[in-house]
């Protein structure tokens, strides 16, 4: 059983199941519609099933070579970055109401970047101007959502 714990294919495959069903599940009462004229449980329905199809490969993929994990160190664990993670994602909530999209994105990534045991503060800055460009292409001049891209901007 130790030899499962150290599975990082067979757990996350469980994973991945275990989501792709929730999302089954909490689509059943929505109206599945067509292709063509999708209704709001399409969407979560189809996606819960890929994700669970996927689960099942990768799990299977861990359950065939279960003899090389008995023998690995298992799954490492560490604290810093999660905390530096999970500070980043709710101060990029925070922010973004208030301060716009482009400052919310910059926090978001240097601060992650933090979380990386091998920063390069280059890479890191040309990951931030793609994903600001990224995401005011797409959320706001795109889809016309109304948020700022800027705390002096509307």
């Amino acid at each position: 059983m130790n030899g499962f714990l150290k599975n990082k294919d067979l757990l996350a495959g469980i994973m991945f199941i275990a989501v792709g069903l929730i999302f089954v599940v909490g689509a059943y009462n929505y109206q599945m519609g067509t292709a063509a004229r999708m209704g709001p449980g399409f969407f979560p329905r189809i996606l819960g099933f890929i994700m669970a199809g996927l689960g099942f490969i990768i799990a299977g993929i861990g359950l065939k070579n279960q003899a090389q994990y008995a023998q690995s160190e298992g799954i490492g664990w560490t604290w810093k970055p999660v905390i530096i993670l999970t500070v980043a994602v709710v101060l990029f909530g925070i922010t973004l109401p208030t301060l716009g999209m482009i400052i919310a994105i910059s926090l978001l990534t240097f601060i992650s970047g933090v979380a990386a045991h091998d920063k390069n503060y280059r890479e890191l800055a040309f990951i931030t101007v793609i994903m600001c460009i990224f995401c005011a292409g797409v959320f706001i001049w795109g889809l016309k959502l109304q948020m700022k891209l800027f705390p002096w901007s509307g």
